[in-house]
């Protein structure tokens, strides 16, 4: 065992000490502490208390010591046996052990510590010399646990009791009000402190700066920024980091250059914290560009290894959100010849790029290769594989999910992608049993799931499950009466998407918004209520004050177009308080389709021709419209015109599920299904049927076509 002193010297006496084993005891102690040497604290610990250097007696610098190096490598368990054993303690065991409590994340355990330490003398004259008195060391370590609370009150608190015992004229203790005072968002308070300094420096500055950004206010934190700078201080790395924060959370993307050239001015360029931020910023931002060449100038030119995954992930974030899938494939070849890998939070950001470029495969390889796949990982190709029709193989992997593959349970968002899976892909016998498993998982009571399942229900045409799901939630938010409107709207029940929007305006909350106002107008215009629609639209304005939007103005010349009031349309379009686009002119040529106004329609194909002269969208519109008022030379000459500068339709298909057992996908005029015969067979007699239905009730000619 090690020992401090000689092993035929007896323990010390009481009061006994000498001035060379304090002060070895003290130096290993440091040494322990400063590289958290656990080990080597508890066999110092052992010689100690062996001679006797523990002793109540004796001086309190070798237990303060030991109990700072037991912290220091965060054996808190027995550090307070330490505590325990030592019935003396001063300003400096208190301050260790608040200092202690503030570094493990529990700063109301460290303000239990400091009111233990000024209840410690207890009561009378005798107690009122045994007590602890704070010194300079205490009052700062307070503050910092008031800052970690993020409790304002108790800090003021603190620095009313710093203020009566004379603290506040020591620079270091006004420094750690600042920092508390900007942490708990107080920078006013923490202004006022730094403007009373004489000497202010860029500690005090940065402490503000810090503190702004931590509480989200970034404007504040730029504002301070300036006014150190006018103030004569330089900034340094920590206070670049704030900095480099604060414009990136703000997305002030005019400031990420000035920014930059402060950093290169301020000779950060080499700091890997710095620029590791600026990369961040760029990155998050959509500024790949200028993220990748400080990647490059920072770690593959020098032949540096990036081991900063939030670095590595913000990189492959920039390439997924701007789209520069090549430098995403580069940077993913650099981490594989780095062997970065296995790393979640990295293979996660490498399976959302591949996803948002479609490149299902690349999203297959990451995903199969991932040593630990957390729930983001399952989420990130269950969702790739539901959008890119690869739903059978999404609903796979989610039922392996759901039976506890990976040792992870769907959450909220797995969720919602499998019921937006079935909803495009028109599975409803997918759906309804996905319903039940939701139902026996608990996320029936979820808003956002019991929306999503409206709109599937109301698009797989179970607009009755739609309705039922609606009216069994107990809270709906905006979403979920948007929902429901559209819902009725698609099945053209405009009755009905009035009766639940006059139920949103009656509820008083939430506030119709713009969207639902689109609903309700196409709900409208599907139903053929061409006033109930018009008169939604003039309210906006006048009850609800929301202005229309292209959306909206788009919504009423299909309401006015689909019942043939075309006067009133180009009436309507001539008064728009905003230039017409595509989407007005789109839904005009498709009601002059839809009641064979041939005039009206060349003039719509003609401002389309303009705005959009590469789409075959109108180009096809007109073609029909021609041929319904049997103008068969003009339509040929617009499918003429069409092969000539290379524009095909795009070919519209169908798809069938039987019971959830057979998918057939088919167009028009098919005939590649085995029971092909059999189809168009019962087709031609549903078409006669309908057509005499339609000559009986209506007095009309049997259809030809349907």
């Amino acid at each position: 065992m090690l020992s401090l002193s000689s092993p035929s010297s007896p323990p010390l006496a009481h009061g006994a000490s000498t001035a060379a084993a304090p002060a070895s005891s003290v130096a290993f102690l440091r040494g322990a502490a400063a590289r958290r040497d656990a080990p080597l604290t508890s066999a110092v610990h052992a010689a100690l208390l062996k001679s006797g250097e523990l002793h109540p007696a004796q001086p309190l610098a070798v237990s303060n010591s030991l109990l700072h190096a037991y912290l220091q490598c965060g054996l808190l368990s027995p550090a307070l046996r330490l505590l325990d054993e030592t019935p003396r303690r001063d300003a400096a065991t208190y301050a260790s052990l608040i200092s202690a409590h503030c570094r493990r994340g529990a700063p109301l355990d460290a303000l239990r510590a400091f009111l233990d330490m000024l209840a410690r003398g207890g009561t009378g004259d005798q107690a009122e010399d045994s007590a602890v008195r704070p010194n300079e060391f205490t009052a700062s370590v307070v503050l910092q646990a008031c800052g970690l609370a993020r409790d304002g009150r108790l800090g003021r608190m603190v620095h009313g009791y710093l203020i009566a015992g004379g603290f506040c004229g020591d620079p270091f203790v006004v420094g750690s009000l600042v920092n508390m005072y900007a942490k708990v968002g107080d920078a006013a308070s923490a202004r006022r402190l730094v403007f009373g300094l004489s000497c202010r420096d860029v500690v005090s500055w940065t402490a503000i700066i810090s503190g702004c950004v931590l509480n989200g206010m970034l404007d504040e934190a730029l504002e301070v920024f300036v006014m150190m700078l006018e103030d004569g201080v330089l900034p340094n790395n920590v206070t670049m980091l704030s900095v480099i924060q604060a414009c990136s959370l703000m997305g002030a993307s005019e400031l990420f250059g000035p920014v930059h050239a402060l950093v290169v001015l301020l000779e950060l360029k080499n700091d890997a914290s710095v620029v590791n931020s600026l990369i961040i910023m760029f990155a998050k931002n959509g500024f790949v560009e200028e993220a990748v060449w400080l990647f490059n100038d920072l770690y593959l030119k020098s032949g540096n290894v990036c081991s900063n995954e939030d670095v590595l992930a913000a990189i492959l974030y920039g390439c997924t959100i701007s789209g520069s899938q090549k430098n995403g494939e580069g940077i993913h070849a650099h981490l594989i010849k780095m062997g970065a890998f296995p790393s979640i939070s990295v293979e996660n950001s490498l399976m959302g790029m591949y996803a948002r470029f479609e490149q299902v495969d690349a999203v297959h390889l990451v995903f199969g290769v991932m040593e630990v796949k957390d729930i983001v990982s399952w989420n990130t190709i269950i969702s790739c594989l539901a959008k890119s029709d690869h739903v059978n193989e999404a609903m796979e992997l989610f039922s392996v999910l759901h039976a506890g593959g990976g040792g992870l349970v769907p959450d909220l968002v797995t969720v919602l992608s499998i019921v937006q899976a079935c909803s495009n892909a028109g599975l409803l016998h997918q759906g309804q049993m996905l319903h039940g498993c939701i139902m026996k998982s608990g996320f029936v009571y979820d808003v956002s799931i019991c929306n999503a399942l409206i709109s599937m229900y109301a698009k797989l045409g179970r607009i009755d499950f739609a309705e039922m799901i609606f009216e069994r939630m107990d809270i709906k938010d905006l979403v979920s009466w948007n929902s429901m409107i559209t819902a009725y709207g698609m099945h053209g029940d405009g009755h009905s998407a009035l009766r639940i929007f006059n139920q949103l305006k009656d509820a008083g909350t939430p506030a119709p918004n713009a969207i639902t106002f689109v609903s309700v107008i196409s709900a409208c215009s599907h139903a053929g209520l061409i006033s109930e629609g018009y008169k939604c639209f003039e309210s906006m304005r006048t009850d609800h004050g929301i202005e229309p939007s292209m959306d909206h103005y788009a919504c009423v010349v299909d309401l006015l177009g689909r019942s043939g009031k075309f006067a009133k349309a180009e009436e309507f379009i001539r008064d728009m308080p905003v230039t017409p686009n595509s989407s007005i002119w789109g839904p005009l040529l498709a009601a002059c389709q839809l009641h064979g106004n041939v005039d009206l329609a060349e003039k719509a194909a003609n401002e389309l021709s303009a705005l959009e002269p590469e789409s075959d969208i109108w180009r096809v519109s007109l073609s029909n419209t021609y041929a319904f008022a049997r103008r068969w030379k003009d339509a040929a000459m617009i499918r003429t015109e069409m092969r000539r500068v290379g524009l095909r339709k795009e070919t519209g298909w169908s798809f069938v599920d039987v019971g959830g057992v057979e998918g057939f996908k088919f167009v028009s005029a098919d005939t590649r299904h085995h029971d092909a015969e059999k189809i168009y067979s019962v087709w031609h007699s549903m078409n006669k049927h309908m057509a005499d239905l339609a000559a009986d009730v209506h007095k009309l000619s049997p259809i030809g076509t349907v």
